[in-house]
């Protein structure tokens, strides 16, 4: 047959093994509750101050919660192979323009790890160390880059196993760091909720008293100083929409899904699903939480304390905490770790601990995402033929998590003490929006219309699903891109282009025409023993 000579394999050798408990996990797990949470209010807010954290969330759960579950539900529906938005987007658009943005988006997973892996050991377990009173512990960890860059390694390493033995070892691991890390997100919520506003002044006049800081109210008017503002009384529409940009990491990112889409059950309920799912949830954390931080730390305190965080502490600060968003719960608890009781510090340690199990499977879920991109381009011939190879045993592209493993700890070394500043959180998700989502999105609404892939469009479980005449996929792909073009005009024009600089703006571009001569060498390699790739692309793979 020639679709056999076509294709690497005959069949993927993956197993359809998740369940839509363990699809809406990958989703909910890479939307990072809590480390997205703290990087709302420190980056969001304290980049744009008098942003509205909750009108952020209605807007982001509203755009977000349409768009991104029919683009990415109905796409991994319709063609339910693992390997993500490179199906997609090779299928529908063409082979070339699939291969230049998921290349970028291999990239992109490859640089979560190695950004993404040091928060684990700074913030993650020094705060956890200073929040039960090892302050020294801390410090050392804080004053080290070396030990820093050990205990990313090692992180880096436990996100390796968990995913590098099979799909059903991952899915038990998931589970239990899901509920543990849920759980610690839990009690900074209600740890807010049930603390009054006077009670948490009063346990930050005692600290700064004791450390001679600044007071509550001599706190906010430092910041206006060392800002060069007053901290805002009420909220503005664009700094609102300026929040937006961070929030994007607890509403986007579930299309995680799409890169296990071969390996769930029921693909055409379970992928939409559970991506909406994932949405959904995050969203009541942010409108829970953004409401009684509020409440309980007062408006212009939370907008001065993420400032702060954000920018470095001022002068004179001596507190013992910092001024992010957990913190904030712990000084809740008590002034200092010395004040806090056994079940405090407990509590304490639990909420710092849900920000290293989300960051964790973060790490985890690019092992699940960057392999599964190499094994759908082996698949097409888009690659060595050993990107295919799946042990039998654990039904796992092992060889693919190795190069992921290796390739993350050589970029680790060079991000640590190499200096890249523009290797940063910031300027990863821009590269997400330009070689991922609005790549997707256009993918997505063309899909209905290309001669090319209207064979996969006439068997997709979704095509008499319309709305005024329209497919509901058309529908939902136009509002993806209005939210995303939301995002990238506030990154490009507004505060985030401080961070967006040429070298951000060569990386963009260097992605796109690496995955352009990636595509055109193994064009070529595959037509040299008599195999035209081409073929490959009118269909989907194997399963």
């Amino acid at each position: 047959m020639p679709e056999e000579l076509a294709f690497a394999r005959k069949a993927s050798g993956l197993v359809r093994g998740l369940s839509m408990t363990d699809a809406f996990a990958v989703g909910f797990m890479n939307q990072g509750i809590t480390p997205s949470i703290w990087l709302i209010f420190t980056l969001g807010l304290g980049t744009f101050l008098g942003g509205n954290l909750v009108i952020a969330a209605i807007i982001s759960l509203v755009m977000a919660g349409i768009g991104f579950p029919i683009v990415w539900g109905v796409l991994g529906g319709s063609m339910p192979r693992s390997g993500g938005e490179y199906i997609y987007n090779s299928r529908i658009i063409h082979p070339i323009f699939g291969i230049a943005q998921s290349f970028g988006d291999a990239v992109i997973w490859l640089m979560w790890l190695y950004v993404l892996a040091p928060l684990c050991a700074s913030p993650g377990m020094s705060v956890m160390f200073s929040y039960v009173g090892w302050d020294s512990a801390a410090a050392y960890i804080d004053d080290h880059n070396w030990l820093i860059f050990v205990i990313a390694s090692l992180f880096n390493l436990v996100g390796f196993l968990f995913v590098v033995f099979g799909i059903k070892f991952f899915a038990m691991a998931q589970k239990f760091v899901m509920f543990f890390s849920i759980g610690g997100a839990i009690v900074i919520g209600l740890v807010f909720t049930f603390t009054s506003k006077a009670t948490f002044i009063s346990n930050w006049n005692e600290a700064a008293q004791a450390t001679g800081s600044p007071g509550y109210a001599q706190f906010i008017k430092a910041i206006e100083g060392a800002a060069g503002q007053a901290m805002p009384t009420t909220w503005t529409w664009g700094a609102t929409f300026g929040t937006m940009v961070v929030m994007s990491w607890l509403f986007a990112y579930a299309y995680s899904i799409s890169f296990i889409a071969g390996e769930v059950k029921r693909p055409d309920k379970t992928i939409i699903w559970a991506n909406l799912l994932s949405i959904v949830f995050p969203f009541i954390f942010m409108f829970w939480i953004a409401i009684v931080v509020q409440k309980t730390t007062g408006y212009q305190f939370i907008q001065a304390a993420s400032w702060m965080d954000n920018n470095g502490a001022i002068d004179g600060y001596n507190m013992p905490f910092a001024s992010d968003f957990i913190s904030l719960g712990v000084y809740c608890l008590g002034a200092s770790s010395a004040a806090l009781g056994g079940l405090s510090k407990v509590l304490a340690a639990w909420m710092a601990l849900s920000y290293i199990g989300f960051t964790l499977w973060w790490l985890a879920l690019s092992y699940l995402a960057f392999p599964r991109i190499l094994f759908a381009w082996g698949m097409d011939r888009m690659g060595p033929k050993w990107f295919t190879d799946i042990n039998p045993r654990w039904a796992s592209p092992v060889k693919n998590h190795v190069l992921c493993l290796a390739l993350s700890q050589i970029l680790l070394v060079i991000y640590m003490f190499g200096n890249f500043a523009v290797m940063q959180n910031v300027i990863v998700t821009g590269l997400q929006v330009t070689s991922v989502f609005l790549p997707t999105a256009i993918a997505a609404i063309l899909f209905p219309y290309m001669k090319r892939a209207r064979g996969i469009w006439d068997s997709s479980p979704y095509k008499k699903w319309t709305f005024l005449g329209l497919p509901v996929l058309v529908w939902g792909a136009a509002v993806d891109i209005a939210y995303l073009l939301i995002l990238l005009y506030v990154f490009i024009f507004n505060e985030a282009a401080g961070q967006f600089n040429t070298a951000s703006e060569i990386l963009f571009v260097a992605v796109w025409v690496l995955g352009v001569a990636w595509y055109y060498f193994w064009k070529q390699r595959s037509k040299s023993v008599g195999v035209d790739v081409s073929m490959t692309y009118g269909e989907l793979p194997p399963e």
